[in-house]
């Protein structure tokens, strides 16, 4: 198998990581900070830095989807991640309204919908304060998807990651010196310009390591974006530091934190394993979205519940985490498959459905799949 072609099974057991560790932040660091579990903050083996397994996430994202838009045409691009995200999204969702309902904090009436019909989620909250990433993953599948529509992708990926970071890069530049936010984001906790660079990552990674397209043009964008990332990294956790009362972090440890995550990905990327250990990394990896979709809100009120019933003696988190990663495994391997199913022969006959018809009212007889 050629390697524009390859699985990269060993991100997936990456993703899992991931996953298990915001888990951990969550659980050990930032929610007793917050006081959303009452317990003392840990502060050893860097946990304050575990947030950012989301930015490597990111990173990630950028690769696999800048992968998966290859070959392909911009209809089916966009229903394989309507089908990536939808059944998950239902099966969570539902989950954190239900556990919401029983131990008293549930999701918004709107939060909920917005989560089962995903593209409200650009403009909304949804049902876990943990969906907040999932703005972002979806703002990136739209510029790919209207990437695909108009030119060919595989020629574009440099020009793309190049146009986000110039973004995010203006954005610094404009609040360090003009202390202006242009992109009237101040409202928003999470701005989509502070984490396109990461995402430039990825793509940009993809070209110099996949399609070994390595030239000057390549090479700049790749710096400019983790110039961006690092400084981002390091707003990021001095921001998180402030609102935690954390002492603040220097810009060498924002650099840091990048650089290791950058490295981390590179190492899995490069792995090789056997056909076994690919089926195991498969599951979990697939657990990985579920996992993070549910932990969060629905785990703080169970530890809190747990707490509540046994006292504060007996610390719920370890059993509460592992109780997790069970249920995301359930939700991976038997709910999302099966819907899976009914929601890609509903999106396919919707997509046959209106090509039919703009065919028949324009008079022309080729399908929007036929595009590459």
């Amino acid at each position: 198998m050629s390697a524009k072609h390859k699985r990269f099974d060993c991100l997936e057991i990456l993703r899992f990581i991931l996953a298990f560790l915001t888990m951990t932040w969550h659980y050990y660091y930032f929610g007793p900070s917050l006081g959303a579990v009452h317990a003392a903050p840990a502060h050893g083996f860097a946990i304050r830095y575990f947030s950012f397994s989301v930015e490597i996430f990111f990173i990630i994202s950028g690769f696999i989807i800048t992968a998966s838009a290859i070959n392909r045409s911009p209809v089916n691009f966009l229903i394989g991640r309507a089908v990536r995200l939808g059944p998950c999204l239902l099966v969570c969702a539902t989950l954190s309204l239900v556990v919401g309902l029983l131990l008293g904090r549930w999701p918004t009436p709107l939060s909920y919908v917005a989560s089962l019909f995903i593209v409200p989620l650009v403009f909304t909250n949804g049902a876990d304060w943990s969906y907040w990433s999932l703005r972002l993953e979806i703002i990136f599948y739209a510029v790919v998807f209207l990437t695909m529509c108009v030119a060919n992708i595989r020629k574009c990926i440099v020009w793309i990651a190049l146009l986000m970071t110039a973004c995010d890069v203006f954005s610094i530049a404009a609040a360090r010196i003009f202390s202006d936010d242009v992109f009237g984001t101040a409202m928003t906790q999470y701005p989509v310009e502070r984490y396109l660079s990461f995402f430039s990552i990825g793509m940009l990674l993809y070209v110099l390591l996949v399609e070994k397209k390595i030239n000057v043009v390549s090479v700049a964008a790749i710096l400019v974006s983790g110039c961006a990332g690092a400084f981002r990294c390091y707003e990021d956790a001095n921001r998180i530091a402030r609102l935690v009362g954390d002492t603040p972090v220097s810009a060498f440890a924002g650099a840091s934190i990048l650089a290791v995550g950058v490295v981390a990905f590179i190492v899995f990327l490069r792995g090789t394993t056997s056909p076994r250990a690919s089926r195991i990394f498969s599951v979990l990896g697939s657990i990985s979205y579920p996992l993070y979709l549910i932990h969060q809100n629905m785990g703080y009120l169970i530890i809190r519940s747990v707490d509540a019933t046994l006292g504060h003696g007996f610390d719920s988190r370890p059993f509460v985490m592992a109780g997790m990663v069970v249920l995301a495994g359930a939700i991976a391997l038997y709910a999302e498959p099966a819907l899976a199913t009914y929601y890609r022969r509903f999106l396919t006959y919707v997509v046959a459905t209106t090509s039919l018809a703009w065919a028949r009212t324009f008079g022309s007889k080729r399908s929007y799949g036929d595009a590459e």
